[in-house]
């Protein structure tokens, strides 16, 4: 193999090689966005379940948000 397509080769492996790791940057980055999101989410859902359990504990429960009001 003469020694020009060689490089070319190894040069074009190198290319696919720096895409892919850009692409799998991309992704991870992106996974890393929805982590957080996902992390958010759960800690005010957690925080609203605690508030919940101290309204009931505290004899104040409210009605649930589906229900009707009473002039229906």
């Amino acid at each position: 193999m003469p020694k020009h397509s060689a490089i070319a080769e190894l040069q074009e492996q190198i290319a696919f090689h720096e895409q892919t790791i850009d692409s799998l940057n991309n992704s991870v980055s992106q996974q890393q966005l929805d982590i957080s999101r996902l992390q958010r989410t759960v800690e005010l859902l957690a925080q609203q379940m605690k508030n919940m359990r101290l309204d009931l504990s505290a004899g104040q429960s409210a009605p649930p948000a589906d229900d009707k009001p009473p002039h229906y």
